[in-house]
């Protein structure tokens, strides 16, 4: 019950509630009425306020119903009504809004000129009475201002607290993604043109497999081609795991709100299921993944369409220039701050012709992600051709500022 009702077991509210009983108790001692029916009332109302603190608007209510009706009813049986009075107006003042107590208020001010001016049956001081349920009232609302801050306080906290922890776990995903993708990829690429080779195929410098394996039988061959098969299925099988670690750190962190309608991670998720579907058709081995590391960016429609169009280049580039069905990597990142674009193939080119991937259409993207603080860096090394593309996106002002992305 304590979980479930947290204000119930409040130590200050369960003493004012023991405090206004021993109080109404103390008046009945000390001024003692002739009438048993009104010593019932009394006890009613007191059962009542027991009750209060499980259900503290209702209660409250219904004391003030009878602390009014009950003179009318039975003669006496406000007599020792003024705590109880007090304790239920301080009660629905801190648990309902301004509104309510301004009427309660108004209610007090009308309900004492109207037995001390109409019915001349008041038997205290009415300004002393009002001053009283002024202060009362003023407690209540100030209580309740006083706990809607410390709870705003919280859920900042609370905020702030969540966004480090993704920022935390951003930073170390993307430190294993850089770390082990990279060299899995291109040891799953020397596993591939190996198993290639051995298969009579392409060995990756465009000429038939010949060489390397003279003097080998079939058998040999076969048996060296498993190896080489379970070496790259090891391989495939260590790059799903490192992306599951990923996706874990990733799980729940949802404090940042996605770009108002998705159009962003819609369009890319949209453009890489086309890319990847023509270049199957074209003979590619392609592995492109979308990742979201601590939540989707609020990327306007032109920052979105400038890494849509080169996400477009991208596979372009792969179709035009990768080796014929060679392995193709793709991987773009999606931060709260920015989007990532990595691209790993085997170029037709050699180290010595660094220009010839990409042409006139990277270096007008390079132009367009500098306008914006971005950047993009190709290389070519041994055959391999590596794109990296940063595009920053700005950070809702509402927010924290997030840190900046790290250097490469």
């Amino acid at each position: 019950m304590r979980a479930d009702h947290p204000k119930l077991w409040h130590p200050i509210r369960i003493t004012i509630v023991v405090i206004t009983v021993w109080w109404i108790l103390f008046c009945l001692v000390l001024a003692p009425t002739d009438n048993p029916a009104a010593i019932v009332w009394t006890i009613i109302e007191i059962a009542v306020l027991l009750l209060s603190p499980f259900f503290p608007k209702s209660m409250s209510l219904l004391f003030l119903i009878m602390s009014q009706s009950g003179p009318w009813l039975i003669p006496g049986a406000d007599v020792n009504s003024l705590p109880g009075i007090l304790y239920t107006f301080g009660m629905l003042a801190y648990e309902t809004n301004n509104l309510v107590a301004l009427l309660l208020l108004a209610y007090s001010i009308g309900d004492q000129l109207f037995r001390q001016l109409v019915l001349d049956t008041s038997r205290s001081n009415p300004v002393a009475i009002i001053a009283m349920v002024s202060l009362v009232l003023m407690l209540g609302c100030g209580l309740r201002w006083n706990q809607a801050v410390a709870g705003s306080r919280a859920e900042a906290e609370q905020a702030k607290t969540r966004l480090r922890e993704m920022e935390s776990r951003s930073h170390i995903a993307e430190a294993i993604h850089d770390a082990v993708t990279g060299d899995l990829s291109a040891a799953a690429f020397v596993a591939q043109r190996r198993i290639d080779a051995l298969s009579g195929g392409d060995d990756g410098d465009g000429s038939a497999s010949t060489d390397g394996d003279d003097g080998k039988n079939a058998d040999e061959r076969r048996d060296e081609l498993d190896k080489w098969t379970q070496v790259n299925d090891y391989i495939l099988s260590a790059l799903t795991n490192v992306h599951r670690v990923i996706d874990e750190l990733d799980m729940d962190v949802t404090v940042l709100e996605e770009d108002a309608d998705g159009k962003a991670s819609d369009l890319l998720k949209a453009t890489m299921a086309g890319g990847d579907r023509r270049l199957r058709a074209l003979g590619f081995d392609i592995t492109s993944i979308l990742h979201v590391a601590g939540g989707a960016p609020s990327a306007s429609p032109s920052l979105a369409g400038i890494a849509n169009d080169l996400l477009r280049e991208t596979y372009a580039n792969i179709a035009r220039h990768a080796q014929s069905g060679s392995k193709a990597d793709l991987s773009v990142m999606l931060k709260p701050n920015a989007v990532e674009i990595t691209q790993i193939n085997q170029a037709r080119t050699t180290e010595t012709d660094r220009t010839q991937p990409g042409g006139h259409g990277l270096a007008y993207f390079s132009k367009q992600l500098e306008s914006h603080g971005g950047k993009l860096e190709t290389t070519l090394r041994d055959g391999e051709w590596t794109l990296f593309a940063y595009l920053p996106i700005p950070v809702p002002e509402t927010l924290p500022p997030l840190a900046g992305h790290p250097e490469s």
